[in-house]
């Protein structure tokens, strides 16, 4: 009872001061950027904001699998997603540098869309196909800094956690720039901060790195098979561990 007294009293405070980090933070982002083209040294500030709100939710972030990534190498990175809190959990906590696809709508956020895109994030326009592949091809200049790209092939949030339907995007982009895949499973997410609400509460996120997928061997006719077998991956993942409360 008193708990939830203090995160129905807290709650708002968090949303005001996530306001306000995100616009500070967004504008040393937007003007650091200049000095930083490959987006690569700004890719901090994001890491330092994105651990600072989970910590301040109270969500704390377990990892394991580290010894599955080569240091300085780039990936397709795809990962299950249950929560917002899934891209905090992988921008703060995953050792690589990441580039994400994100829908065009969040560009006309003020500060924040402009931040984005100049950390080198890509913006889609999901209601045009083929203005979508253009824009996706874009990704492939990010493989030169040394850059890995986060899918999220579900396309949206699970509600319950199971895995819903794979898109293709992430695996096209794989197959086409002959990136290895990266299969992620992030457990418990969705307890601290289920979709569609606000009321986040404190607890245990645990994030799996799975061993790299090689798209070697595999044609765009073949993909399905690619599909299945990093589905299996992220889906053998899926409440592995034990999420107690904190």
């Amino acid at each position: 009872m008193l708990m939830n007294f203090f995160l129905a009293a807290y709650r708002p405070v968090y949303i005001v001061f996530l306001g306000i980090n995100t616009a500070v933070l967004g504008t040393i982002v937007i003007i650091t950027s200049f000095a930083d083209p490959t987006g690569n040294f700004v890719h901090y500030i994001g890491k330092f904001w994105s651990r600072m709100n989970l910590f301040l939710a109270g969500a704390k972030v377990r990892i394991t699998g580290i010894e599955h990534i080569s240091m300085g190498s780039s990936y397709i990175v795809l990962s299950n997603h249950q929560s917002h809190f899934d891209v905090w959990s992988l921008i703060g906590h995953l050792p690589l540098q990441l580039r994400w696809v994100i829908k065009k709508e969040l560009r006309s956020v003020p500060i924040f869309g402009l931040g984005c895109e100049r950390m080198g994030h890509i913006f889609i326009d999901r209601g045009n196909p083929q203005k979508s592949h253009e824009e996706l091809q874009s990704l492939r200049d990010k493989f030169n800094t040394g850059a890995s790209v986060v899918f999220y092939p579900e396309g949206t949030r699970s509600t319950d956690g199971t895995l819903l339907p794979f898109k293709k995007g992430g695996f096209v982009m794989a197959l086409q720039a002959g990136i290895p895949i990266l299969p992620v499973t992030v457990n418990g997410s969705r307890h601290l901060l289920p979709k569609d609400s606000t009321r986040f509460r404190p607890g245990i996120i645990d994030i799996i790195i799975h061993e790299p997928v090689p798209v070697d061997g595999y044609l765009y006719e073949t993909k399905e098979a690619l599909m299945e077998k990093v589905r299996q991956i992220i889906g053998s993942g899926l409440n592995r561990v034990q999420r107690p409360s904190i």
